[in-house]
């Protein structure tokens, strides 16, 4: 066989593939295919310098990683924020068409995947990366496993760069067999489709990968070929090969509810599991008018499905000590399946709740997963009461044995002993969490070692492991001791933000946290604020201001603090050093561009300007592309400057 005869069958094999899982359409026997596939591997192994990044044989499974790596995102993947009932969603449609003014705003209604996010990027028409959602601006590098993946094209027709985002999954059908195999080889059974299709995206061997059949589906094109509609980029992706849902309607603002009953009835009988209908606003320009919160795009809403009850018992109740000291009691259940996972606990939040429940152990009680991720009870069936025993609550801390607080109203018993082991082991896990200082491999289990170990009596002393402390744990051997090592030092370069937000000071969260960063600056004027400085931080009020005054004005969490510093964590404010060219004038941008949107809005900021989320009487400058959107006329109703690419670009030179 020549390389070209080679290609050729690289081809042939790759368009199968595409008929077979994507069309559902097969235009050769099984057999056949495997005949092919076999002498392709034959030839690639006797030349393997003929081997192409697009060959079929990668869905097999060969590639080994070290570790899975951390990378930024070209293009954020944001959350959705949620609505779980009618009523909601009216009032997520009534305030889109009141910011619009728009009378005919159309709408995507699609399935809401129970899957795991992805990012998918291809350049000269390869795929190139893939990276899980991760936090929305960084995601985990899974290019070897996506690879996989048989209904997603290794290479298409379009050159240009494009950036997908989709929903990786294993169907319902899949998942059961792959338990089966489980439940036979004596492993844990997988929970459910999501956490199957989320734990195989992340495993080192990409074969692992391919034997558990994961499935994509994608619904959004997030960079690259574009039109004003994404009901219309979705048909492009179909047209270049990609798997998109033949369930997505584009539909008008009284057919919603009448698109989202219908995907709601469809839910049993879909191979895969849906949690919900996701609605979007279909026009790009229209997006671009309404933005993003600092969270979700102001276009777009997740419908939740109401969550599913079933009935079960409550075995005992144990007492959970937090991050803050706050005891929880926790119901321990008869083991139950509810929307496709096993729960065998759930919270009972606080004393009230208890009381207003009227629950006690050996109860039959109702539960449900609240907003299909928490499960609670919601109500005991007093008929089925037999032999139970009433809840009473501890007085001591069930870890350390410390007297418990409880003030007079309070509805929650308090561990105050910073020492408690508990609080110390559920700091740690805050302080290197994600959304602060993401130390990857300071899981649950290994902080619970290192705590019960003594190696860890404060967050501090996570800069002070070592290589003989870590070979001490299970499971530990210099690679995993290496990599942990190299988190520990890394997360010495996350921003003042990410740092003070780990600190877990009581009613600061990662938003909260970023609003101080940016007004003080530096811990040491934070620390130094009174109660009326922090309160006219915009979003701070009484109550987080008291919390974090009489936090930064406690020894133990001063000398936290100068420790930290010791080791070189940033409790500062780094301030960029940007250009002034543009001298903080208000841009927008309508059209096509030779750049991507993004790229044009962060030359914009890099350069001193301001990016508006739409048309109003503080807009200096339109950039105007091809086909340009309703953002024109309306500019030039308030006398606007209209500016092309190429004379913004003249502006900053």
């Amino acid at each position: 066989m020549t390389q070209k005869e080679y290609l050729s069958l690289v081809d042939k094999l790759n368009y199968y593939n595409y008929r077979y899982y994507v069309l559902n359409d097969p235009i050769v026997s099984d057999y056949e295919y495997d005949m092919l596939l076999k002498d392709l591997i034959e030839v690639e192994e006797k030349h393997p310098e003929w081997k192409v990044a697009y060959s079929p044989s990668v869905k097999i499974g060969a590639d080994i990683v070290d570790s899975i790596n951390t990378v930024k995102h070209e293009v954020r993947m944001y959350s959705l924020d949620n609505v779980y009932n009618e009523a909601e969603l009216y009032n997520f449609l009534a305030r889109i068409t009141r910011e619009l003014g728009e009378s005919e705003i159309y709408f995507t209604v699609e399935p809401k995947i129970d899957g795991a996010a992805i990012s998918v990027t291809y350049e000269e028409g390869i795929l190139k990366q893939a990276l899980t959602r991760g936090d929305g601006e960084f995601g985990e590098d899974v290019t070897h496993n996506i690879k996989t993946v048989r209904t997603l094209p290794l290479k298409i027709e379009e050159k240009q760069k494009m950036i997908l985002q989709g929903e990786v999954f294993i169907s319902k059908k899949t998942f059961e067999v792959i338990n089966q195999e489980r439940k036979k080889q004596g492993l844990n059974l997988f929970a459910n489709p999501r956490n199957a299709a989320a734990g195989t995206l992340k495993v080192l061997n990409s074969k692992i990968a391919s034997e558990r059949n994961l499935d994509i589906l994608f619904y959004s094109l997030a960079y690259g070929y574009s039109s004003s509609s994404h009901y219309e980029n979705l048909n492009f992706l179909k047209k270049l090969g990609f798997k998109v849902s033949n369930l997505i309607k584009n539909v008008k603002l009284a057919d919603i509810t009448d698109e989202i009953n219908k995907l709601q009835s469809l839910r049993e009988s879909l191979e895969f599991e849906i949690d919900g209908v996701v609605v979007k606003v279909d026009d790009i320009n229209l997006r671009d008018r309404l933005g993003f919160t600092t969270k979700y795009p102001k276009w777009a809403v997740a419908y939740k499905f109401p969550p599913t009850q079933m009935t079960t018992k409550v075995i005992d109740v144990v007492f959970q000590v937090g991050r803050t000291g706050r005891v929880t009691p926790v119901a321990i259940l008869e083991p139950v399946t509810i929307s496709g996972s096993t729960v065998s606990r759930a919270t009972l939040h606080n004393f009230d709740e208890i009381k207003r429940l009227q629950v006690m152990i050996g109860d039959t009680v109702f539960i449900e997963k609240s907003g299909e991720i928490i499960p609670k009870i919601v109500k005991v069936v007093k008929e089925n009461r037999k032999e139970v025993k009433e809840i009473t609550f501890p007085d001591f801390c069930p870890v350390c044995k410390e007297k418990l607080l409880m003030e007079e109203g309070d509805v929650s018993a308090w561990c105050v002993n910073s020492d408690c082991p508990a609080r110390i082991k559920y700091s740690v896990l805050h302080f290197a969490s994600r959304d602060a200082l993401d130390i990857r491999g300071l899981g649950d289990k290994v902080v619970e070692q290192l705590v019960d170990k003594g190696f860890i009596k404060s967050i501090a002393d996570i800069f002070e492991l070592d290589e003989f402390k870590l070979l001490q744990l299970d499971g530990f051997k210099e690679k995993s001791v290496s990599n942990l090592l190299n988190s520990i030092h890394v997360s010495k370069n996350k921003p003042f933000d990410k740092v003070l937000y780990g600190l877990g000071i009581l009613h600061v969260g990662k938003k909260t946290a970023e609003v101080l960063a940016q007004h003080f600056e530096s811990i040491d004027k934070l620390m130094q604020a009174n109660i009326d400085e922090l309160i006219s931080v915009k979003d701070i009020g009484e109550v987080v201001a008291h919390s974090i005054y009489t936090t930064c004005r406690l020894e133990k969490f001063i000398a936290l603090v100068e420790k930290l510093k010791s080791f070189g964590l940033k409790f500062e404010l780094e301030k960029k050093d940007i250009p002034n060219k543009l001298n903080g004038k208000n841009f927008l941008i309508t059209g096509k561009l030779s750049r991507s949107r993004k790229d044009m809005e962060e030359l914009i900021r890099e350069n001193g300007g301001n990016v508006l989320g739409g048309v109003n009487k503080d807009l200096d400058y339109l950039i105007v592309g091809d086909s340009p959107g309703s953002k024109l006329d309306k500019a030039k109703k308030l006398n606007v400057k209209i500016i092309s690419e190429d004379d913004f670009m003249e502006m900053i030179k």
